[in-house]
C-alpha cells in the first residue's frame, strides 16, 4: 500500500472539507481525560505516556509531518486549534504537544537525508530541543564535533531526537541548530519547578558526538529569506514562513488554551458559591462578572487572532514574499503578547475566586501557575521588545534586529 493510501486507510480522506474539524474535535474530546490526569502528571514531572499514545492514535502528532512519511501535513491553523484544545485540558500536555509539533515543522527545513534519518522507519517519532546556543561546535571534515548542556528540554522523555543550538567555532554569526539522536543525549532529572511541571523540561547533555553537516540548519536572525535545503522536497508554502513566527505561535497557543481551562474551572467552581460577606451568590458580584466576561472575550479574541495571523502568514508565503522587518515585528508582537494577555486575564480570575483556590486539592492554583511560568518563556516575555521595535520604526528609527525570539 502506498503512503497516501495508507494514510487514508488509517485516518480517512485527509483532503476532505471536514477532516481538519474532525482532527480538532479529537483533540477537544481528550479534554476530560487530560484534566483527570493533570494532577498525577504534575506530580510525576512529565506528561503521561498514555496521553502521548492517545495523541498518536488520534493522528495529532502527525499534523506537521509531510505526507510522504505518513504525516497529515495540515495547515498551521489546524495545529494551532489542536494545541489550544489540548492546552484547555492541561497546559503542560499542550506545551509538550505543541513544542514537539513545532520541531516536526522545523525538521521539514532540513536536508532530506536528515528527514529520512528521523522519519524513514516510522512517522511516530518526536523531537525535543532547546535551541539556545549553549553547545560547543567545532568544524571538522564533513560536519562538527558537538557537545554541551541545555536546560529546558520540554517533553524530552518522549523524544528520540533532539534539536540543539550552538555557535560554530564560537562565531555568533554562525548560529546553527544541530539534529542529534537520542542515543547521544543524557537526560538530567532536574525539573523541580512551580509551574508547567508536567512538561518535563529537564536539562539534556551531549558529552561529545559527531554531527554531519546535513543535520544542521541556520537559526535566528538573518534566516527569514534563507533557502533551506528542505525546500527541495517540501513545497507547502507555510514552510517559508520565518520559523520564529511559527515558534512564537506554538508557545502562545498553549497559554490561550490554559486561559480557556482557567475560565472553565473558575465558572464551575464559583457557580454554587455564596459570598460570606454579602450572603449573595458570587456569580452575581459585578467584579466576578467582569473578570469572567473579559476573560472569555480575551480567550475568543486570542483564538481568532492566532488563526487569522497564521493564515495571513501562509498567504504571504504562498505569494513568494518574505515579510519585511516591520511585518515580522507586528506578527511577532501579536503572538508573544498573547501569553501575557492570557496570564493577565487569568490573574483577574484568580483574584475573584477567593481563598479556597489556594488549596492544593483544587486545580486552580496549578492552572494559574502554569500560565504564569509560560509567560516567562521568551516566546511570550519578549513582547515588550517587539512592541518597542514597532514604536522605533514608527518614529523613523531602525530597530535592533538581533533577537532570537
Amino acid at each position: 500500500m502506498g503512503t497516501l493510501a495508507a494514510i487514508k486507510s488509517e485516518f480517512g480522506n485527509i483532503d476532505s472539507p471536514g477532516f481538519a474539524d474532525n482532527l480538532v474535535s479529537r483533540a477537544s474530546a481528550m479534554i476530560p481525560d487530560l484534566r483527570a490526569r493533570a494532577e498525577a502528571d504534575h506530580a510525576a514531572g512529565f506528561t503521561s505516556r498514555q496521553t502521548f499514545a492517545e495523541l498518536k492514535q488520534a493522528g495529532l502528532t502527525r499534523v506537521m509531518q509531510p505526507r510522504r512519511y505518513g504525516g497529515l501535513e495540515q495547515p498551521l491553523e489546524v495545529f494551532a486549534r489542536a494545541a489550544v484544545a489540548i492546552s484547555r485540558g492541561d497546559q503542560s500536555a499542550g506545551w509538550s504537544y505543541g513544542i514537539t509539533q513545532g520541531h516536526a515543522y522545523h525538521l521539514c527545513l532540513f536536508d532530506k537525508r536528515a528527514q529520512d534519518d528521523v522519519w524513514g522507519d516510522t512517522p511516530d517519532v518526536l523531537i525535543a530541543s532547546p535551541y539556545n546556543p549553549y553547545g560547543m561546535a567545532k568544524s571538522v571534515a564533513g560536519g562538527f564535533e558537538f557537545s554541551g548542556s541545555w536546560p529546558f528540554s520540554s517533553a524530552c522523555d518522549h523524544c528520540n531526537w533532539f534539536m540543539l543550538g550552538a555557535f560554530v567555532d564560537g562565531d555568533e554569526s554562525r548560529f546553527l541548530t544541530f539534529l542529534v539522536p537520542g542515543s547521544e543525549v543524557e537526560i538530567v532529572d532536574d525539573w523541580k519547578v512551580v509551574g508547567l511541571k508536567a512538561t518535563g523540561s529537564k536539562t539534556v547533555r551531549v558529552k561529545g558526538c559527531f554531527v554531519p553537516e546535513y543535520r544542521t540548519v541556520p537559526f535566528g536572525p538573518g534566516t527569514e529569506g534563507f533557502d533551506f535545503p528542505g525546500f527541495a522536497v517540501n513545497s507547502n508554502p507555510w514552510l517559508r514562513i520565518p520559523y520564529i513566527l511559527v515558534f512564537n505561535r506554538l508557545v502562545s497557543a498553549t497559554s490561550i488554551g490554559g486561559l480557556g481551562n482557567m475560565l472553565d474551572t473558575v465558572v464551575e467552581y464559583l457557580a454554587p458559591k455564596i459570598s460570606v460577606i454579602t450572603g449573595k451568590p458570587v456569580s452575581e458580584h459585578p467584579d466576578t462578572l467582569l473578570a469572567v466576561g473579559e476573560a472569555f472575550a480575551t480567550y475568543d479574541e486570542l483564538v481568532t487572532l492566532a488563526i487569522h495571523d497564521l493564515g495571513a502568514l501562509t498567504e504571504i508565503a504562498a505569494q513568494g514574499r518574505v515579510p519585511d522587518e516591520a511585518t515580522i515585528n507586528m506578527f511577532r508582537y501579536r503572538a508573544q503578547s498573547a501569553g501575557a494577555r492570557a496570564a493577565d486575564a487569568a490573574k483577574r480570575l484568580f483574584e475573584e475566586s477567593g481563598g479556597g483556590v489556594a488549596y492544593l486539592n483544587k486545580p486552580l492554583a496549578r492552572i494559574y501557575s502554569d500560565l504564569m511560568v509560560a509567560r516567562n518563556h521568551p516566546a511570550s516575555a519578549m513582547y515588550r521588545d517587539s512592541g518597542r521595535a514597532i514604536g522605533t520604526n514608527l518614529f523613523g528609527g531602525e530597530a535592533e534586529r538581533r533577537r532570537r525570539f
